[in-house]
């Protein structure tokens, strides 16, 4: 005889009398396929004419977080389907909603889920492999885009960040919906900004450079190393598909130095100057200029010399520590110290340096029993390796003071500081050739010396003067012939 259970009226299957419990299947795992095929479903639907079709392919309903979706599994095939079902629970558990969707799921129109610039921005941050200060750099411009294309203008007070109003336009950037950065809209951006320069050819080529700096990190940020990381979806297509970077040319270097001239005036008025001769120095808030002691102009000699005799960038002037400097030699190692990394991992070697160089440091090296620092460049700013809004230097003071000294020399270029590096490689190019200075620089291929830091020391010229003259002296001596 049949029991009904008096509680919800099911039959429970067993009979009076009966004592031996029936025995319990071992559950199975969501992680084996055998789990899914029994919640394998063959949908049906209506079509035009009201008659029920079904589905051939198995499908399959998944619930994860609160979430639930239907999945294709595109086979009538029970245990293919039920594999794959299987592959689409793991993919949940390990990655989430977007992207098993993208996955599984290609074709679906998916919203991003109110992913706004500062959410994608958080992720980035959180799964990408950059330098924490190349990622500041990045979403810094990637910031300063959004803000162009939607005309957020925070005016003087985004700069403000004392009394918020920094914080208020960086908010404000930050709450745009990523899906609003369509393509269309970046080139509409860059468009407009060209045109706003185009009435100055000297504004435009500056914009240009400005813009395809401001893409070209920006896109970074949309690479394929970082999106196959991303929980979020992104935007289909990506707001930089298709956007085309400006024309920008070469900037090559245009050489403004003559070294011996500049050496010896960096000996006589900085390494051998008085208190009472001192250049002019950083600007004060009244607008003069402080007055530099002799200590502080001998740190700027030794920055000339390493910039100019070693080729070594500001960063690695900065960091360099004496132990760095072998004298038997005669080289600088240009290496990752606990105080800071080097721009890249074909920045690390070895600079072969004049042993002149090298005889002029030694002069300065602090004698036993004198409270100084392990660095070359002395100054009372200690290093912050853990920065990293900015790079950050402990002789800003004594670069600034250089450059201005350099500006007073006829030195023009933006860059002044770097522009003693683009000498030395200049230098090292007319001596030995173009690959000894990308050897010399540290460059990853030579084509960066090639392009941005060499300049011609030797003119290379038809000599039309002598030609013409070759040419007059014949003619002159068969017309003596002739009389």
């Amino acid at each position: 005889m049949t029991v009904q259970n008096s509680q919800d009226r099911t039959e429970t299957g067993q009979t009076t009398g009966q004592t031996a419990k029936p025995k319990r299947i071992k559950s199975l795992s969501k992680d084996h396929a055998d789990y899914w095929a029994a919640r394998l479903k063959k949908r049906s639907y209506a079509d035009r004419q009201g008659h029920v079709v079904e589905v051939p392919e198995w499908q399959v309903r998944m619930f994860y977080r609160g979430r639930e979706a239907w999945f294709n599994l595109g086979t009538s095939n029970k245990a293919a389907a039920s594999s794959k079902a299987r592959d689409i629970h793991v993919s949940l558990v390990a990655h989430g909603w977007n992207a098993t969707l993208a996955k599984f799921k290609p074709d679906m129109e998916v919203a991003t889920d109110g992913c706004t610039v500062g959410q994608f921005l958080d992720q980035v941050k959180a799964v990408s492999g950059l330098k924490p200060v190349t990622f500041e750099i990045y979403s810094r411009k990637f910031r300063t885009l959004v803000a162009g294309v939607f005309r957020i203008d925070g005016g003087a007070t985004k700069h403000d960040y004392v009394n918020g109003g920094h914080k208020e336009w960086l908010d404000r950037v930050c709450a745009v919906k990523l899906d609003r950065l369509a393509p269309d809209k970046v080139n509409e951006w860059k468009v407009r900004e060209l045109k706003s320069a185009s009435s100055n050819p000297l504004q435009l080529k500056r914009a240009r450079v400005t813009l395809r700096s401001l893409l070209l990190c920006s896109k970074a940020l949309f690479s394929d190393s970082i999106r196959k990381h991303l929980n979020l979806r992104l935007p289909k297509p990506l707001p930089f598909e298709g956007v085309t970077l400006p024309e920008v040319g070469k900037s090559r270097y245009k050489s403004e130095i003559d070294p011996a001239l500049l050496l010896q005036a960096a000996r006589r008025e900085l390494a051998e100057a008085a208190d009472d001769t001192a250049p002019a120095g950083p600007k004060k808030r009244g607008g003069q200029r402080r007055p530099l002691d002799k200590s502080t102009k001998v740190e700027m000699f030794k920055v000339i010399l390493l910039a100019l005799g070693a080729g070594l960038r500001r960063d690695e002037i900065d960091k360099l520590q004496w132990q760095q400097i072998k004298w038997d030699r005669n080289i600088i190692r240009v290496e990752t110290t606990e105080h800071g990394g080097t721009k890249s991992a074909d920045s690390e070697a070895d600079v072969d340096v004049d042993s002149g160089l090298l005889e002029i440091l030694k002069g300065y090296i602090p004698k036993p029993g004198k409270a100084c620092s392990q660095f070359v460049i002395e100054s009372p700013v200690k290093p912050r390796p853990e920065s990293v809004k900015n790079h950050h230097y402990r002789c800003a003071r004594i670069f600034k003071a250089t450059v201005n000294w350099l500006r007073s020399k006829g030195i023009r270029s933006r860059t002044a500081l770097h522009s003693l590096r683009k000498e030395f490689g200049s230098q090292i190019c007319a001596q030995a050739g173009i690959y000894a200075a990308s050897v010399a620089l540290r460059h990853s291929t030579i084509t960066i010396t090639r392009d941005y830091y060499l300049d011609k020391k030797q003119a290379v010229v038809l000599e039309i003067g002598k030609l013409l003259d070759t040419a007059i002296k014949p003619a002159a001596a068969t017309a003596q012939a002739n009389v």
